[in-house]
């Protein structure tokens, strides 16, 4: 059978639909909101399957010259993931940038770790026990929090 274009006027514009000749009116408008809504749930499905929305923080790729079980912060999305941790005095932490920004591992207001160009890896030694703030100076707003025991 032959097909005929349809423009069907909607709030933002015309979309033109193929239909059928003598194809009623009410069968256009329902094969096309048919069409929108199947549009919609396969976006929903695809946005669940893809992790998004606040199902909580994905965690951070750790490098491989990183030991399994040490102390480990991501610097990644302009954040430190984790942005809280804990460590014992004389155990080695370490900090990774995977972002494509520079940054810094300041702890106590004191810049510990120079520049840290995207990739690099900073390690730090706590000497003694406490509370450690982090932060970056090129981002003020990325904040951590190291507790170091004895």
């Amino acid at each position: 059978e032959a097909l005929r274009e349809v423009a069907l006027d909607l709030e933002e514009g015309a979309d033109i639909v193929m239909v059928k000749p003598g194809m009623p009116y009410l069968d256009i408008v329902r094969r096309r909101f048919v069409g929108v809504a199947t549009l919609f749930v396969g976006a929903a499905v695809l946005f669940a399957a893809c992790g998004g929305g606040s199902g909580g923080e994905k965690v951070p790729v750790r490098p491989a010259s990183v030991p399994a079980n040490a102390p480990f912060i991501d610097q990644e999305g302009l954040r430190f993931k984790p942005n809280v941790l804990t460590a014992k005095v004389g155990q080695v932490a370490y900090f990774a940038n995977s972002d494509s920004a520079i940054h810094t591992v300041t702890i106590n207001s004191t810049n510990e770790s120079g520049t840290m160009k995207p990739g690099a890896i900073f390690q730090w030694t706590p000497a003694e026990a406490g509370t450690f703030k982090i932060t970056c100076d090129f981002h003020p707003a990325m904040k951590a929090t190291i507790t170091v025991t004895g």
